[in-house]
């Protein structure tokens, strides 16, 4: 269910100047919120404020160093300037707190839940880049290892090759040993058959 001051529209700026200046008036963060809203700002533009003030508050930086003495052209100086007179601190009218409105807290605890809101999403953004990560991690090993089987099977294929023309080999040294084998046995008979011959030849020549 949405809380009355949510649907307040503000007043289109955020209040920065005035929370330093209730800030520095002395009031609490709570009191701080609780006269932003009943002058009109939305709890955005109260935030942002809040945001701004606390961020001027961080760069402001506390000087150590004790303030130098003026010369004499300084103080003849601010001598010959008019006086200008001081003007009352502006107070918040009487029963001002008295106004019936929604809680503080239930304000307070909106800004909470708003800026917890913020920090959920820029989490779960988070979440969603490192699984988007871990995804793109997980495919290149997937390629990595595609790469891998294939060599691995363009490997296996060569050694089979290699093997198979290391038997085709072997076959053909076994071949070339048998025709050695048998052309040694078969040599000296066909030598006696040349020399048979010849012998014959010449015979038959004499004889004619």
């Amino acid at each position: 269910m949405a809380l009355p001051f949510m649907k307040n529209k503000g007043k289109g700026s955020i209040p920065a100047e005035r929370v330093r200046e209730l800030t520095g008036r002395g009031f609490s963060e709570v009191e701080v919120i609780d006269v932003l809203r009943k002058e009109g700002y939305s709890p955005d533009e109260i935030d942002g404020g809040l945001t701004q003030s606390m961020k001027f508050s961080a760069t402001q930086q506390p000087s150590n160093a004790e303030p130098a003495l003026p010369t004499l052209e300084e103080i003849t100086a601010q001598a010959r300037q008019p006086q200008m007179p001081q003007l009352p601190e502006t107070s918040l009218p009487e029963g001002y707190y008295q106004q019936q409105s929604y809680p503080v807290e239930e304000y307070v605890d909106y800004i909470v839940q708003a800026r917890m809101g913020e920090l959920m999403q820029k989490i779960t953004e988070f979440s969603v880049r490192t699984e988007e990560l871990a995804k793109r991690v997980e495919d290149v090993n997937s390629r990595i290892n595609e790469i891998m089987n294939l060599r691995n099977a363009e490997q296996t294929q060569i050694i089979s090759k290699i093997d198979t023309y290391g038997e085709s080999n072997t076959g053909v040294e076994t071949r070339l040993s048998g025709l050695e084998k048998a052309f040694k046995e078969t040599l000296p008979a066909l030598i006696e058959s040349v020399r048979a011959l010849t012998d014959l030849v010449n015979r038959m020549k004499r004889e004619a």
